[in-house]
C-alpha cells in the first residue's frame, strides 16, 4: 500500500522519522568524516573550522531536509519528483517577476528583522534562551564567513545558498507544504502552517517575523507556480544576496552584525520603493496564476 493511501497524521509522523532519521545519520557522516580528515568530530576544533562547518553543513543539509523529502514523496507514488512538482518547468513571466522580487524584499525582509528584534522580550529566562540560540547560530556564520577571499564567497554561496535553497524548499514546499494543505484542505492555510514550522526550525526566534515572512512567499510562489523551481530560485537568489551583501561590506570594513538597514542615510525612500514594487510584482504573480487557471 502506497503511502499516500494512509492517514494524513500517519504520512507526518512518517515524514517526521525520516527527518530525524536523515538528520542522525548523515550528521554522524559528516562527524566521521571531519574525524578522517581533522582527526576530530568537531568541526569548531578542527585544524580548518571554516572547511569543517561546510563539510558538516552540507551532510547536515541533505540528510535533514533533501533525503527526506525525496523518500517521502517515493512512498507516496513510487515517484521521486512528481509530488514536489520539481519534473515541472516553471512559468517564464513568474520567473521574472521573482528575479524583480529577489531584489526588491532584501530591503523589507531587513525591516522585517528590525521590528522582530524590537518586539522581542528582553529580559527574563525566555530571552536568555533565546540569545543564546541566537548566539550559537551567529557564531557558526560568523566563523563560516570569517574568510574574505573569492574562494570563500562561492563556497558559501554554494553550501548556504544552493544548497540550503534547493534542499530546504524540498522539504517544506516540495513534501511538507502538500501534506498539510491536502490534510486541512486549504492551500492558505496550509502554507501558513509550512511557513510556520520554516521559521521554527531554524531555531533563531530574533528572526522569526522575517522567516515566517519569507517562508509564505514561497509557499505562494509553489501554490500558484506549480512547480518546485520557482520557490527554489527565489530561496537560492535570496540567500545569494544577502551572502553578498554581507560579503561585500564587511569588506569595506563595516560592522554588519550592527548595521540595520533603517540606520543607512537615505534608506526610507528605498524601504518605501521596494515595498511598492513588491507588492506589485507580487500582485502580478497572483494575476498570472489566476489567468492560468482560468
Amino acid at each position: 500500500m502506497r503511502l499516500q493511501e494512509k492517514p494524513y497524521w500517519i504520512q507526518l509522523i512518517v515524514l517526521a522519522l525520516f527527518m530525524l532519521g536523515g538528520m542522525l545519520l548523515f550528521s554522524s557522516l559528516g562527524s566521521l568524516v571531519l574525524l578522517l580528515i581533522y582527526h576530530t568530530p568537531s568541526m569548531l576544533d578542527a585544524a580548518d573550522p571554516v572547511t569543517a562547518i561546510r563539510i558538516s553543513q552540507t551532510f547536515a543539509t541533505i540528510g535533514t531536509f533533501l533525503m527526506p523529502a525525496l523518500l517521502f514523496a517515493y512512498c507516496q507514488n513510487r515517484q521521486w519528483f512528481d509530488y514536489s512538482a520539481a519534473n515541472r518547468r516553471p512559468n517564464a513571466s513568474m520567473t521574472n517577476i521573482v528575479l524583480i522580487l529577489s531584489i526588491t524584499l532584501l530591503p523589507v525582509v531587513s525591516v522585517l528583522s528590525t521590528f522582530n528584534m524590537f518586539i522581542m522580550p528582553q529580559e527574563g529566562a525566555v530571552a536568555e534562551f533565546m540569545r543564546d540560540m541566537e548566539e550559537a547560530a551567529n557564531h557558526i556564520l560568523e566563523v563560516i564567513t570569517s574568510r574574505r577571499s573569492s574562494w570563500d564567497l562561492i563556497s558559501n554561496l554554494l553550501v548556504l545558498a544552493v544548497l540550503a535553497g534547493i534542499c530546504e524548499e524540498f522539504f517544506f514546499q516540495g513534501a511538507l507544504q502538500p501534506l498539510l494543505t491536502r490534510w486541512v484542505n486549504n492551500p492558505h492555510i496550509g502554507i501558513l502552517l509550512t511557513a510556520f514550522i520554516f521559521s521554527v526550525l531554524h531555531f533563531q526566534f530574533y528572526g522569526f517575523i522575517p522567516r515566517f515572512a519569507l517562508g509564505v512567499y514561497l509557499g505562494y510562489l509553489f501554490y500558484w507556480g506549480r512547480s518546485l523551481w520557482l520557490p527554489i530560485l527565489a530561496h537560492v537568489l535570496h540567500n545569494s544576496l544577502s551572502i553578498i551583501v554581507d560579503f561585500t561590506l564587511q569588506g569595506r570594513g563595516i560592522d554588519t552584525d550592527n548595521l540595520q538597514f533603517t540606520d543607512i542615510h537615505g534608506s526610507i525612500p528605498v524601504i518605501i520603493s521596494c515595498t511598492l514594487v513588491s507588492a506589485m510584482a507580487i500582485l502580478l504573480l497572483w494575476r498570472t496564476y489566476r489567468d492560468e487557471a482560468r
